[in-house]
């Protein structure tokens, strides 16, 4: 029963040590399972397999070519909702993000408390 409300959440991110402390945040006080990749290939057939409810995406990863795999997920997953996870220093290319689809985003490093509670904010928006 619980498997229903469950979030799945697919976190992108080229570091994977971010990526695992990312998930682990979620996971250990979240009902959500988590799903994780550091490589932009895999992303597209994750989504074919899974119904994610959110995906947390590096900017780097995402702003490649011109951000043709935001652009890319976005056509073929309007619905998802799509959270950007970047460092102070490229807001420029986070307010592209956002102007290309992007619901919201995440400025690194981040204490754990604030990215859960950024993350449950993120979150709602999925069903409303």
């Amino acid at each position: 029963m619980n498997e229903i409300h469950r979030k799945n959440i697919l976190i992108l991110d080229p570091e994977r040590d971010i990526g695992e402390l990312f998930a682990r945040a979620l996971e250990s006080r979240r009902d959500c399972k988590c799903y994780l990749t550091s490589r932009q290939e895999e992303v597209v057939d994750l989504l074919k397999d899974i119904s994610f409810d959110l995906l947390l995406l590096d900017l780097g990863t995402a702003g490649a070519e011109d951000f043709k795999l935001l652009r890319k997920i976005k056509s073929l997953y309007p619905r998802l909702i799509l959270v950007i996870d970047a460092y102070l220093h490229q807001k420029e290319l986070v307010t592209r993000a956002l102007s290309l689809g992007a619901h919201g985003y995440i400025i690194k490093p981040i204490k754990i408390d604030a990215f859960r509670k950024k993350i449950d904010e993120f979150a709602l928006q999925v069903h409303a």
